[in-house]
């Protein structure tokens, strides 16, 4: 009857969580606060009516393997090689500087709490906390359309680092033990033994993926390709697991090795899901965990919070001290400031081997969890934060380092340029290599540190900063310009550089790329003279060559896109951006 049971407490959850995340999304509340909500209510710190939750654990634990595959299909290796050293530097420095302070704080807080905790205690505290939920930040990230910003993949590959240190946090983790009776040659042996076969299950996968993707693309069956996702993505994550590596690294990895090849849209697209329903799982999973004391709750509360001000405030520095922006790095710091899943098990851990007690344990969930409550929030405010924040950290020598030209001498940058360009993706080097042929004066500004120094290295006169920072653009002589381009891909920014423009320079000619259609009136208002819409031009493109497929004249469909474009707001159904 266990089954049946299980089927009863599952059905349960899911009806409960309907109902508020219905309620919820009315107040514009994310669902992961929803989901986590639903298991608080029917958990041990509510009305009780789930108190088995082994299967549900079981469940959930599937659905973050499931996420951390599909993330992987969207990266290919170029891509997670231009972040090696956000994972190993960044990553590096926010486990180990995370673990030094936190614990530091720990060591030296207790006694004014409640009592002195021994060194190798304080120490734990600082490993628990070190790391962040992967889940929450990439489907938050992912839900935003943020994760391939400058900010999300500074996230992504922290993250990734994370999940790979989780193996010698727990050993770290079991040598604190006051039972550990394990030797240091034993324990190195061991990590020794995990990285090597690590090694070897990473070339097994780039090896067998390929043979098994020709394999079932030779049918068409939706099953096939469902079932054929599930072996990729369940059966990476468990070869990883046996050899010490986590379950979500392994299927990551997987998913990476897929993203290059054709067959990687259909695997994710058919898995969704099942991805979204055990993801949701997941986060209800959380909550059912939670036996809230009320006479600890300052002790929650002081302690989420001071984890969240302290990992945010270390974070954002190592994130400065590789290069990126102020504004980057303020936003890194408050994606990643909560903590994660992994510090469940890594506590689980610790209160086994009588490192801590079942009362620091409740305390340890709880913080973590209200956390992971907050971290939507600090996710969708962290835009605006890191703009307003910004400005008070100018003081920074490091900062005013970067704004400098220190890395290619050979471009002179004084000349006053006819045309800017603000934001070097894939428009603003089509639009700059276009003007260079022409000979016509440009300069460029890119907020992504990595892209600028490249591109200087090629002699392209851009620069780095923030384009709704005014004095980044007076530095660009912007005020000599004619033309200024605005092709970044952030929304919000979009609109305050355009209104920041026009209301200081109004004879600037300037013309906007925005994605969707909707957005082509409200930046139109705000001073735009031209906008360029994505999924406009390439409705109008597929439409000219259907019409001339079709055997239309020339002129005719030139005649067609110049009416399409006159009449763009009547023609075109509105959509949701």
């Amino acid at each position: 009857m266990h089954e049946l049971g299980f089927l009863k407490d599952l059905i349960l959850i899911s009806f409960v969580s309907i109902f508020i995340t219905v309620l919820f999304q009315r107040f514009k509340i994310p669902s992961v606060i929803g989901m986590i909500s639903t298991g608080i209510l029917v958990g041990q710190s509510g009305l009780e009516l789930i108190t088995d939750t082994k299967l549900i654990l079981t469940l959930s634990e599937l659905g973050v393997v499931i996420l951390l595959f599909t993330i992987g299909l969207e990266f290919s290796f170029e891509e997670l090689r231009k972040l090696k050293a956000i994972v190993f530097w960044g990553g590096g420095l926010q486990v180990l500087l995370t673990i030094f302070v936190l614990g530091l704080i720990a060591y030296f807080l207790s006694p004014l709490l409640t009592y002195q905790i021994p060194l190798n205690k304080a120490i734990f505290y600082g490993i628990v906390f070190a790391v962040s939920s992967t889940p929450i930040c990439l489907k938050i990230l992912k839900d935003r359309g943020e994760l391939a910003t400058s900010h999300g993949k500074i996230a992504l590959g922290i993250l990734i680092f994370q999940d790979i240190a989780i193996v010698p946090l727990m050993v770290i983790t079991n040598l604190l033990s006051p039972q550990t009776s394990q030797s240091s040659y034993l324990i190195f042996k061991e990590i020794a033994f995990m990285i090597l076969f690590g090694i070897s299950l990473f070339g097994g996968f780039k090896f067998l993926i390929p043979i098994f993707l020709k394999f079932i693309s030779q049918t068409s069956a939706k099953e096939t390709w469902v079932f054929g996702g599930l072996i990729l993505c369940f059966g990476s994550a468990y070869l990883s697991h046996m050899v010490g590596l986590s379950l979500a690294l392994g299927a990551f990895l997987a998913g990476v090795i897929i993203a290059g090849y054709d067959e990687s849209h259909k695997i994710a697209h058919s898995i969704e899901p099942l991805r979204d329903a055990l993801l949701g799982i997941f986060f209800m999973s959380l909550g059912l965990l939670i036996q809230i004391n009320l006479d600890l709750i300052f002790h929650y509360l002081l302690m989420s919070f001071g984890v969240i001000l302290v990992k945010g405030a270390i974070i954002s520095a190592i994130i400065l001290l590789l290069g990126f922006h102020t504004k980057i790095s303020i936003m890194s710091g408050m994606v990643l400031a909560q903590v994660g899943e992994f510090s469940f098990i890594l506590a689980s851990s610790a209160l086994k081997n009588n490192l801590i007690n079942d009362q620091n344990f409740q305390v340890i969930i709880t913080s973590m969890v209200i956390t992971m409550i907050l971290a939507p929030a600090m996710i969708a405010l962290a835009p605006q934060i890191a703009n307003r924040a910004a400005p008070a950290f100018e003081f920074i020598p490091l900062q005013k380092f970067l704004n400098q030209e220190h890395f290619a001498p050979n471009v002179i940058m004084d000349s006053h340029p006819e045309v800017v360009i603000l934001g070097y993706g894939v428009i603003g080097k089509n639009v700059s290599s276009v003007l260079s042929a022409a000979n016509i004066p440009y300069k460029v500004l890119e907020l992504n540190f990595q892209a600028v120094k490249e591109a200087k290295a090629k002699g392209i006169p851009i620069e780095y900063g923030d384009c709704t920072d005014w004095q980044t653009l007076i530095k660009l002589h912007i005020e000599f310009a004619k033309v200024v381009v605005i092709s970044i891909s952030d929304e919000k920014a979009v609109r305050e550089t355009t209104s920041l423009i026009k209301k200081r320079l109004p004879h600037i000619f300037l013309i906007v790329r925005t994605r969707f259609l909707n957005n082509t009136e409200a930046i139109t208002r705000l001073g735009a003279d031209v906008v360029i819409t994505e999924e406009f031009e390439s409705s109008i493109q597929i439409f000219s060559v259907v019409l001339e497929k079709m055997g239309f004249d020339k002129e005719l469909i030139v005649e067609q896109e110049t009416f399409l474009r006159n009449n763009a707001k009547n023609l075109f159904p509105k959509q949701n951006a």
